[in-house]
C-alpha cells in the first residue's frame, strides 16, 4: 500500500491565514454586541432585585399591619443612608418600621432582608429620595419616588424607569438613556 502524499499534506500557511483572518473579523463583531448583551442583563437583574425588594415591603406591610420601609444603604452598609440620599448603589435595607423616625432603622425595628451593592457599572439613582414607606394597607407613606437604573455606559432605551405610584404599585418603563 502506497500512501498518497496528494491527500495528507494539511493546511497551506495561506490556508492557515485566511482562517485565522476571517476568525479575527468574526469576533471582532461579536465582541462588542456579547457585552452589550451582558450589560443589558445585568441592569434587567438589578431591576428584577429592586422590585422584588419593593414587593416584599408593601406585602410585608400588609400582612404584619405596620409600616414597612424600604432603605438606601449607607457607604459602611450597616445602616440607612440619609433621608436626602440619591444613590442607592450601595444598597438597601427592607425592614419593620414600626417605631422611632420614619425611614431609619431602630432599635424596635426588624431588618427583613438586605441586599449587597450593585455591581458592574450600575447606577442607581432617585429623585432625593433616601427611603420608601408602605403603611398597612399597602400604600405609599413616603413622597413619590422614580428609580433611575442603568449602565454606566448606557446606550439606546436601556435606562430603567421603576416609579411607585400613591397606592404603592411599581411601575417599570424602558426609557432612552441621558
Amino acid at each position: 500500500m502506497q500512501s498518497n502524499a496528494a491527500s495528507s499534506r494539511g493546511f497551506t500557511l495561506l490556508e492557515l491565514m485566511v482562517g485565522i483572518t476571517v476568525l479575527g473579523i468574526l469576533l471582532g463583531l461579536g465582541v462588542p454586541a456579547f457585552n452589550e448583551i451582558i450589560r443589558n442583563n445585568r441592569v434587567a437583574a438589578q431591576t428584577n432585585e429592586l422590585i422584588t425588594a419593593l414587593s416584599l415591603a408593601r406585602s410585608e406591610a400588609s400582612k404584619r399591619g405596620m409600616p414597612v420601609s424600604i432603605c438606601a444603604s449607607n457607604s459602611t452598609q450597616n445602616g440607612c443612608a440619609d433621608d436626602d440620599e440619591d444613590n442607592w448603589g450601595n444598597g438597601w435595607f427592607v425592614f419593620s418600621d414600626r417605631t422611632g423616625v420614619a425611614g431609619e432603622i431602630d432599635d424596635d425595628d426588624e431588618v427583613l432582608q438586605r441586599w449587597r451593592a450593585a455591581s458592574g457599572g450600575l447606577q442607581l439613582a432617585t429623585n432625593d429620595i433616601g427611603f420608601v414607606r408602605f403603611g398597612p394597607d399597602g400604600a405609599l407613606l413616603s413622597n413619590a419616588v422614580v428609580f433611575n437604573l442603568q449602565h454606566e455606559q448606557c446606550s439606546g432605551e436601556n435606562l430603567r424607569q421603576i416609579s411607585i405610584v400613591a397606592t404603592g404599585r411599581a411601575n417599570l418603563a424602558k426609557v432612552s438613556c441621558p
